[in-house]
């Protein structure tokens, strides 16, 4: 029942007591307005370049479990960047409190370029939306900045590594429609030092690289400037620029776990470079090293030869005394003990015996004797490489048997066999012989010394073996190989082994022919440089991967001294003003030395 009542000019209307619930509604006060529960993003954020305000401003909203707009809502509402690969960050008013149940943000920005950008709006008790994804470019170009600085040193007459240069906006994205021309100067000279090579380069996706910079002058503290028309410039972190190693020699070895490389300098230093598991560099620790580092010999020590085995190394002194280091399983540094060693120690040769030169094999070395032409071997006599006919490992060396009358000249080590070069011309091999290494024409492991069945009136002036295969060259420069030929190591166009010298292909004169893993290199009378045999790791120098079963030249224009390969790798002494060392092919242990671990295709100039 419902009464009206009458004060002054006002009617008023009373609901009677009973039937309460109903009688609310009957006097028009309305329902309850529909509870706020959820937010939703009602304009999405765009597409947007780095730095600039996106638009149309973004909106949330605050709805109903319907999607209703609830427009009585004030909420204060934030926002915040959810996925975020590029690292970005959200500037402008990220908490907004909702007008008629809409937050506006109105000037949002995001600094990193990138894609897949989202955001997320949330405030207390109504949970979170989440938008859909939206990118933000690169804005206008700005300034220049170096990406790849400068080596912190490196030999005058290179920079090893490639200098780069981004062109990037004002939050430092890379611009990657800039094609600006880039032009590369010295800014801190501190020896009046001269900048060669390309030094001008047009960007391309923003990038403006520079690979063959120089700089002629030793000096501490070095730095570039980098500038670009309408562009801030650059300057480069300092870096110091030392004189470059001359080397006379150079070594190359590497067994299953990994490579290294030695090279002898003109003052009689050793340096060392690639895998150190086990102390082969002799630098005092077992840390790979990607340039050339010192070896640590005894004070006072110089040497003048070099051989990088399997996992350790050996040198002779300038005194002829031998040194080793490295792994010592089997005796195979040959100091009376089985312990590694990370510095060179003294090879306990017989009283009275020096050395003119060592080879390293896998567990073992031998060494020629200075006078006499002896040779001595110690270490692992796993096949006869010892050629002792003991059958036993020996810690510190032990006399080659060989024949009555026979003296060596030369002498060279593969993995588990070794060779020497008679003063006749004559080549004698003992050790493993399961691929015909010795050249016997035989497949069986000799103990002692035995002669390569070599052509009728072939003889030999240099010498050198492979892991399982031998290379020699006449003293006409012909080259003939023998042994496993799998990856066409022997160069006589097959992949058929050879249990006698086999005449290498392509009426090639050699000086020198040397054999590595699975390829071999040599060194033509005039310096040019050839590889042939297993190319998967680009040990051959040629710019490619391809297998080569006949000599293939090396790219490049260099002339070359000592051709040495290794295990997946090759290097060469270059001659001329500065004997540098190059190398090519595999370098996971930075054993081609120029400051990375990148795998290089053709001959490419230690760091040093």
């Amino acid at each position: 029942m419902v009464h009206t009542v009458r004060v002054g000019p006002r009617a008023w209307r009373r609901c009677a007591a009973p039937a309460m619930v109903l009688a609310v509604a009957a006097c028009g006060e309305g329902p309850t307005p529909p509870a706020a529960t959820r937010l939703a993003i009602t304009v999405q954020p765009s597409n947007a370049t780095a730095g600039a305000a996106i638009a149309p401003a973004v909106q949330v909203a605050i709805q109903t479990a319907t999607g209703a707009t609830v427009t009585t809502a004030t909420n204060a509402l934030t926002v915040a960047i959810d996925s975020n690969l590029a690292r970005g960050t959200l500037s402008g008013t990220a908490t907004v409190s909702a007008v008629n149940g809409v937050a506006t943000f109105a000037n949002l920005s995001i600094d990193r370029a990138g894609t897949g950008y989202r955001l997320v709006a949330y405030t207390t008790g109504l949970g979170r939306a989440t938008s859909a994804a939206f990118a933000i470019a690169p804005g206008p170009a700005t300034r220049l900045a170096f990406t790849v600085q400068p080596p912190g040193t490196a030999a005058a007459g290179a920079i090893s590594l490639p200098v780069q240069v981004v062109i990037q906006d004002a939050f430092g994205n890379t611009v990657p429609t800039a094609t600006h021309s880039v032009t590369v100067a010295i800014r801190n000279n501190p020896s009046g030092g001269t900048l060669s090579g390309t030094t001008t380069a047009t960007a391309a996706n923003g990038v403006a690289t520079f690979s063959d910079l120089s700089i002629d002058k030793p000096g501490t503290g070095y730095t570039l400037a980098v500038s670009a028309g309408g562009l801030t410039d650059a300057t480069s972190t300092a870096f110091n620029i030392v004189a470059p190693l001359t080397f006379t020699a150079v070594a190359a070895g590497g067994a299953g776990q990994g490579s290294h490389t030695c090279g002898v300098t003109t003052d009689g230093a050793i340096y060392c470079w690639g895998f150190n598991g086990r102390g082969q560099l002799g630098d005092g620790t077992h840390t790979d090293r990607f340039v050339p580092t010192l070896v640590q010999g005894p004070a006072g020590v110089t040497f003048q030869a070099v051989s990088a085995g399997g996992q350790h190394t050996c040198a002779v002194a300038s005194t002829g005394d031998a040194y080793c280091w490295g792994r010592n399983e089997f005796g195979r540094v040959g100091d009376g003990t089985v312990l590694d060693r990370a510095t060179p120690v003294r090879v306990a040769a017989p009283a009275g015996v020096t050395f003119a030169y060592v080879g390293t094999g896998a567990g073992y070395s031998c060494g020629l004797a200075a006078t006499g032409g002896s040779a001595y071997c110690w270490g692992s006599h796993s096949a006869g490489e010892l050629g002792d006919n003991s059958g036993a490992d020996q810690l510190s060396p032990v006399l080659v048997q060989a024949p009555a009358g026979v003296t060596f000249t030369t002498l060279t080590t593969g993995f588990f066999h070794s060779c020497g070069l008679a003063t006749n011309g004559v080549v004698y091999c003992w050790g493993a012989n399961a691929s015909g290494q010795l050249g016997d024409n035989t497949t069986v492991d000799k103990p002692v010394p035995v002669p390569v069945g070599a052509p009728a009136g072939v003889t030999f002036a240099t010498l050198d073996a492979g892991y399982v295969h031998t290379c020699a060259v006449t003293p006409a420069g012909a080259a003939y190989c023998w042994g496993d030929n799998g990856s066409g190591e022997l160069g006589d166009n097959t992949t058929v082994g050879k249990l006698v010298p086999t005449a290498v292909q392509g009426a090639i004169q050699f000086a020198l022919v040397s054999g590595g893993g699975d390829h071999s290199c040599g060194v033509t009378t005039t310096g040019k440089g050839y590889c042939w045999g297993g190319n998967e790791a680009g040990q051959i120098g040629d710019n490619t991967t391809l297998d080569r079963l006949v000599p293939a030249a090396n790219a490049g224009n260099l002339t070359l001294s000592i051709p040495a390969p290794g295990n997946g790798h090759s290097c060469a002494v270059a001659t001329g003003t500065s004997a540098t060392v190059y190398c090519w092919g595999s370098n996971a242990h930075g054993q081609l030395g120029d400051g990375t671990t990148s795998q290089r295709l053709v001959p490419t100039r230690v760091a040093r």
